[in-house]
């Protein structure tokens, strides 16, 4: 199915600049996709630098930053974009694509570490402490990826991509492929359960951003 693109704004000559510089970075990299495709070694390069950035984000997003796993996950997911290009139509943005492969291995990668690990880490005092941190997108990017170990796949990886990367309801429909009244039923009870979990530690207030 084609994933419309998002409408542009009708006022502000900026906002349309804005816009136009998206759509022109879009097409950019659905060219290096294809170009890559044809399987030149500095196109693959080239792509592959043109898509880490977005990659390492959502990685350190779901992992964090200081986490173990983090750079070989990175590097899983590149080589896991790669094998996966061909088979990629090119009926929406290959930024979309590259997201959802992302998310699901990253997200993979955290329930394998916490497996190896046995440490369950909702609710526990580390949690506890963050209401105290000085850098406050920190804390609630910790508090939402702790909080992934009570969520089903569905509702965390809508989350995530909500509030940790700023994707629109319709964006985040066409990258997992989800209807957009489901894609709001999951972020709704998603931020139900995270309301009700800062609720209880008295943090109400966060879930409401």
């Amino acid at each position: 199915m084609r994933c419309a693109p998002i409408a542009a704004p009708t006022e502000g000559i900026g906002t349309v600049e804005t816009e136009n510089e998206a759509g022109q970075a879009r097409e950019g990299l659905n060219d290096s996709a294809m170009e890559a495709l044809r399987g030149d070694t500095l196109a693959v390069q080239r792509f592959l630098e043109a898509i880490a950035p977005l990659v390492r984000k959502i990685c350190q997003g779901i992992l964090g930053r200081e986490n173990q796993e983090l750079e070989d996950t990175i590097q899983d997911c590149l080589i896991a974009v790669m094998r996966a290009l061909p088979r990629f139509r090119f009926e929406s943005e290959v930024s979309h694509y590259v997201t959802k492969i992302t998310m699901r291995l990253a997200i993979l990668s955290r329930q394998r570490a916490r497996a190896r690990s046995k440490q369950y880490l909702v609710m526990n005092s580390r949690i506890l402490r963050l209401a105290s941190a000085e850098d406050e997108e920190k804390a609630r990017a910790d508090l939402v990826r702790h909080l992934l170990d009570d969520l089903s796949e569905a509702q965390a990886t809508v989350l995530l991509l909500h509030l940790m990367l700023g994707h629109s309801i319709n964006e985040i429909a066409c990258i997992t492929g989800a209807p957009v009244n489901t894609v709001k039923t999951r972020l709704r009870l998603g931020k139900n359960t995270l309301r009700r979990w800062l609720e209880r530690k008295g943090e109400g207030s966060r879930a409401q951003h």
